[in-house]
């Protein structure tokens, strides 16, 4: 297993800071829009489509359950390794490190967990794919 790019006190301190949380809420709204707009035989879209559906308009709590996920993934661990080496003497202040994330990094890493937090599986989406290119 690869080392993390930061200690597990700044990554709990990054899915903690309260500067990113409006901005993930909005990205948890913009990639349901994107959801909704997928086709019916997209792997795994009833459990996605209903994630989109509850999700929407994220309150506060359903943003900070899902930010955890976020802030863990590689795209924005990552992101926030970057900040803190470019920081003086590779300081993890957490709000610093919210900062340096761009939008786009946010957006990736919601994308890429979207199936894991609607329950669709790796296998499952294979498998559906596989069956979609077979017909």
């Amino acid at each position: 297993m690869p080392a993390l790019p930061l200690s597990l006190n700044a990554i709990c301190g990054l899915a903690c800071e309260p500067t990113l949380l409006p901005r993930i809420r909005m990205a948890i709204a913009m990639v349901a829009q994107e959801v909704f707009a997928e086709p019916p035989e997209t792997a795994g879209y009833p459990m996605r489509w209903n994630l989109s559906k509850t999700v929407l308009s994220p309150t506060e709590s359903q943003a900070a359950q899902m930010m955890v996920g976020i802030v863990a993934s590689p795209p924005m661990l990552a992101a926030a390794a970057a900040a803190a080496a470019a920081a003086a003497g590779g300081a993890t202040d957490s709000a610093a490190m919210a900062a340096a994330i761009t939008d786009d990094q946010i957006l990736d890493a919601i994308r890429r967990g979207w199936n894991a937090v609607a329950g669709v599986g790796p296998t499952y989406a294979q498998t559906r794919q596989a069956e979609q290119q077979e017909t």
